[in-house]
């Protein structure tokens, strides 16, 4: 978890798998808050548990995410459901949660300057999607905020020059040069990333010194690309349509050049990468398996299918999915459940 500021508004940045993300959270709201407004935060019971809490003193709680499943298909998609509905229940009217399908960014479900008033609080999740709708909410907006919003928040492989403005491709290569997360100093890559998140505000402000600093962070990324394309010259097909690349032990690469190259092989429906960060990597063993379905495959391939009924979404456990297209796990679950799975 990390704060930030966009303009007067103050913005939380955090996820919510854990108990302790709920209470550094609800530790971070300054006293005299009126009004706590979650953007992009899938509804989990630590999402829940932290809502109950603002309520019960008092306070006014906005939801505005798209992470809603409409029809769930097995146990996962109904408890992020009943998860949602929960949070309508509590919220009312201020709850508008919609799904990835109708809105593919957050920020189309928020209205510029939305909620740029005193004594609002902004609590956002901590990747590209979370960070622009808090921009909009905040009052801070450029030509093209919202179509870059969907494609940061979407395929790795599409978020190239051809689909993104200038200045968002400045964040997606700003964000491979960030440091993989450490069990042992967590706070180093948070640091990192807020310190990233406040020079994209202040590039898209208008302040030279950190548009300056993101277009140094070139530099590093163009060698981060040379190490994905070595480590994806690596791939094989682990089954039919599904291609796994080992990028443990491997110097830090940029991902989105990785699942390109990946996604490109002939066949390819799904691809799997054993990486040695992530939350899961730093809570079993130092390794995490990271499935994703190509953009064309998603209706057709649920990847909550390869799990037990039932299964709960948390580092804690090894899994954490909470869209039919993602997956991650342990390397445990990766071998004892995902891989039988998928060779079966």
């Amino acid at each position: 978890m990390f704060s930030s500021q966009i303009g007067s508004t103050t913005v939380i940045f955090s996820k919510f798998f854990a108990s302790f993300d709920s209470e550094a959270v609800l530790s971070a709201i300054p006293k005299g808050t009126v009004r706590v407004i979650f953007i992009d935060t899938p509804a989990t019971p630590h999402l829940v548990a932290t809502i109950e809490t603002l309520v019960s003193k008092g306070i006014v709680v906005v939801v505005r995410d798209h992470h809603d499943v409409p029809n769930p298909r097995n146990s996962r998609e109904m408890e992020i459901a009943a998860a949602a509905n929960r949070v309508r229940e509590l919220c009312g009217v201020n709850a508008l949660i919609s799904n990835r399908q109708a809105n593919p960014a957050c920020s189309g479900l928020i209205q510029v300057g939305e909620f740029a008033t005193e004594g609002t609080i902004l609590v956002a999740d901590n990747d590209p999607d979370g960070l622009t709708a808090a921009m909009k909410a905040s009052g801070l907006v450029y030509d093209g905020l919202d179509t870059d919003a969907a494609t940061l928040d979407g395929a790795r492989s599409e978020q190239t020059a051809e689909r993104l403005t200038p200045i968002a491709l400045l964040l997606v290569k700003g964000l491979a040069t960030l440091p993989p997360f450490d069990a042992n100093r967590p706070q180093f890559s948070e640091d990192a990333k807020s310190k990233l998140f406040q020079e994209f505000v202040a590039a898209v402000s208008g302040e030279q010194t950190a548009l300056n600093s993101l277009n140094r962070k070139v530099e590093a990324y163009e060698a981060s690309v040379q190490v994905a394309e070595d480590i994806a010259s690596e791939a094989s097909e682990l089954a039919p349509g599904v291609v796994m690349v080992n990028a443990v032990g491997k110097p830090r690469h940029d991902l989105t050049t990785l699942t390109q190259r990946l996604e490109s092989r002939p066949g390819c429906r799904v691809t799997v990468v054993r990486k040695d960060n992530g939350p899961i990597a730093a809570k079993h063993g130092g390794v995490q398996v990271s499935m994703a379905v190509v953009k064309a495959e998603q209706a057709k391939i649920n990847l909550q299918e390869l799990l037990p009924t039932g299964f709960v979404s948390s580092p804690d456990t090894g899994i954490i999915s909470n869209t039919t297209f993602l997956l991650h796990v342990s390397e445990e679950v990766w071998k004892g459940t995902v891989l039988p799975a998928l060779k079966g």
